[in-house]
């Protein structure tokens, strides 16, 4: 009798641990060995796993329109909430080239480099996405040189991005490259914007020619509520990489609706440039910064202009867990 209080009691504490999530506490792929995750049960930000925004310097992209603060970070009933909400006054943030008065603040954090996403592993989020106009969450990794990398190890996956007005929603993946050996360089890419990184490491900064992969990669799916809790889950190893998504359980047990193998990609442009194309494979040493974020952004296309009578508005993290899979 004893014994069977016990299991029931491990039984419930295990399954409060979980916030929103229906399957047992750390089910990752058969065969696969936990190697570090986050179940945000607070009462702070884990600071040793965790940076605020999107890079060590908390500096943000140009077309967004609102900066990452701690403040805007909190924890509610075992789940990490960002809150995204106007700012009156106006607060100071950096861009890549000045600083600069933001209206609107909100939340995103990225692993540091001890957490990295690397070859042969499992990454699975559970969240629940926004729903305010130019609202815009985003699950993606941005790649580390480490070891004797090559250009072609230095990829930007994209797990997914969401477009949160709930008259646009869009839901969808891809791999960007940015950047190329000589020999990959194309004579249509003006040399404006190429910088040389070394004899034979060239990194392009627009992004109309950059090597992208994934213009089929977006999730049609009507059974999912993107509204409601979701399980995203994204499975690399030495031969493919494939990208999974449920609305409850663990994502690796839905059939991919991505895939990447190797083979060719190219520049998406949308007629503005030149058609190049070039050859990818699966990243030989992938280390990858993992990056969750919650932007704004006014743009029309991204799902603005910003409705303020809806802000505040939270995107909320169940979890994130990384696993090393049996054939690593």
């Amino acid at each position: 009798m004893r014994f069977l209080f016990f299991l029931l009691a491990a039984f419930f504490v295990s399954s409060a641990s979980l916030g929103q999530a229906t399957e047992p506490e750390r089910l990752g792929p058969p065969g696969s060995v936990f190697a570090f995750g986050d179940e945000f049960t607070g009462p702070e930000l884990n600071q040793e796993m965790w940076g605020l925004g999107i890079n060590s310097r908390n500096v943000q992209n140009e077309a967004v329109d609102c900066a990452y603060r701690l403040d805007n970070i909190s924890f509610r009933d075992g789940l990490l909430v960002f809150t995204q909400k106007r700012e009156q006054p106006a607060i100071t943030g950096k861009t890549w080239t000045a600083e600069k008065k933001f209206n609107y603040s909100s939340g995103g954090i990225h692993t540091r480099q001890a957490f990295e996403l690397r070859n042969n592993m499992y990454l699975e989020l559970r969240c629940r996405l926004p729903a305010n106009d130019a609202g815009y969450g985003a699950f993606w990794t941005v790649s580390n040189k480490v070891g004797e990398w090559k250009p072609a190890d230095l990829l930007e996956i994209d797990m997914f991005e969401f477009i949160a007005n709930q008259k646009k929603t869009r839901f969808w993946s891809g791999l960007w490259w940015h950047d190329f050996t000589a020999a990959e360089l194309h004579e249509e890419i003006p040399k404006k914007f190429i910088k040389e990184r070394s004899s034979n490491h060239f990194f392009v900064n627009e992004q109309i020619y950059k090597a992208h992969f994934g213009d089929g990669g977006r999730f049609e799916g009507t059974e999912i509520d993107f509204y409601d809790f979701i399980t995203f889950g994204l499975r690399v190893t030495d031969e493919e990489m494939t990208w999974h998504l449920v609305q409850d359980g663990p994502a690796w047990k839905a059939p991919p609706y991505f895939r990447f193998t190797g083979g060719t990609v190219h520049n998406r442009t949308y007629g503005r440039a030149p058609d190049l194309q070039w050859e990818r494979g699966i990243p030989e040493r992938l280390h990858a910064q993992i990056n969750i974020n919650y932007a704004l952004r006014n743009a029309e296309w991204a799902g603005g202009p910003v409705r303020d009578e809806q802000l505040p508005a939270e995107m909320i993290l169940d979890y994130v867990r990384v696993y090393h899979l049996a054939n690593d």
